[in-house]
C-alpha cells in the first residue's frame, strides 16, 4: 500500500470521525461568562421576568418597553456589588447603573434574581 492510499483512508476515517462527533454533540447554546457582572446580568436576563407595579408605572412614564429591559438595560449595565444584597435568601437583590451609549438616558435599578425567575424591583433616573 503507498503512502497516498494510507493518506486517503486516514482522511476517510477522520472524516467519518467528525461526522459522529458532530452528530452525538451537536451545536449547543452555550455561552461562557467569565465576570462577575455578566453573570448575574445574564442569569437575570435568561430567567423568566417579572416586573413590580413601581417599576412598570416608571417604564409606562418614560415610554420604555419590555425590548429597552431585555436588550439595553440586562445587556449594558453595571452591577453595583457593594451595595448589593449577594446573599440575600431566598432571592438576591442587585443594584445596577446604566448609561446609554450616547449619555443621554441615566438609570438605577433594582432586581432580584430567585431559584427560577428574576423581578425588576425598581427602577429611576438618575
Amino acid at each position: 500500500m503507498t503512502f497516498s492510499q494510507r493518506f486517503m483512508k486516514y482522511l476517510l476515517g477522520v472524516g467519518i470521525g467528525m461526522v459522529f462527533v458532530a452528530m452525538a454533540f451537536g451545536p449547543r447554546a452555550f455561552s461562557c461568562n467569565y465576570f462577575p457582572n455578566a453573570r448575574v446580568l445574564d442569569e437575570a436576563y435568561s430567567k423568566k421576568l417579572s416586573i413590580s407595579p413601581e417599576a412598570q408605572a416608571f417604564l409606562k412614564a418614560e415610554s420604555l418597553d419590555s425590548t429597552f429591559l431585555k436588550k439595553e438595560l440586562f445587556k449594558r449595565s453595571k452591577v453595583d456589588f457593594d451595595r448589593s444584597k449577594k446573599d440575600q435568601v431566598p432571592c438576591r437583590e442587585y443594584i445596577a447603573n446604566y448609561e446609554s451609549k450616547d449619555q443621554t438616558k441615566k438609570y438605577d435599578f433594582v432586581f432580584d434574581v430567585c431559584r427560577e425567575t428574576s423581578k425588576l424591583v425598581s427602577i429611576q433616573k438618575k
